[in-house]
């Protein structure tokens, strides 16, 4: 795979190999990097798209997803929903009423992603204490 490109028509085009044969890789390769995936990784992103899919009202989800999956800001997701960028802060983060905190996408996530991220934690801390050499 090649990848050629240039930033104006003065500049030389540079040329990048990225990779000569990209079907030979494993699943547990990363594209940009050498190092394989962490452990329980995809497991980890399996549960976070779920959860999306399930914690998340419709109209939560339509901004999370804009917002976390295709890098819109919360102006650019205001203008395409036709709402006040307000509307779209407080399907992400929530509004305070009454000494608490009401709706909110980030919320439901962390609560729906608890068990998942307990899990992650536990194996994390597993394999660092295999990792340790004994002295």
């Amino acid at each position: 795979m090649i990848c050629e490109r240039s930033r104006s028509r003065s500049r030389k085009t540079r040329r990048e190999v990225l990779c000569d044969d990209v079907n030979r890789w494993g699943d547990d390769r990363r594209l940009w990097g050498d190092e394989a995936e962490p452990p329980g990784r995809a497991r980890l992103c399996a549960a976070v798209r779920d959860a999306v899919e399930t914690a998340l009202t419709a109209k939560q989800r339509e901004v999370v997803e804009a917002y976390f999956f295709d890098g819109l800001s919360q102006g650019e997701i205001a203008r395409r929903l036709g709402v006040a960028q307000q509307v779209v802060q407080k399907r992400l983060f929530g509004a305070p009423r009454g000494g608490r905190l009401i709706g909110g996408a980030m919320l439901r996530l962390r609560q729906a992603l608890e068990p998942a991220l307990a899990a992650a934690g536990a194996q994390a801390a597993q394999a660092a204490r295999a990792a340790r050499v004994p002295r």
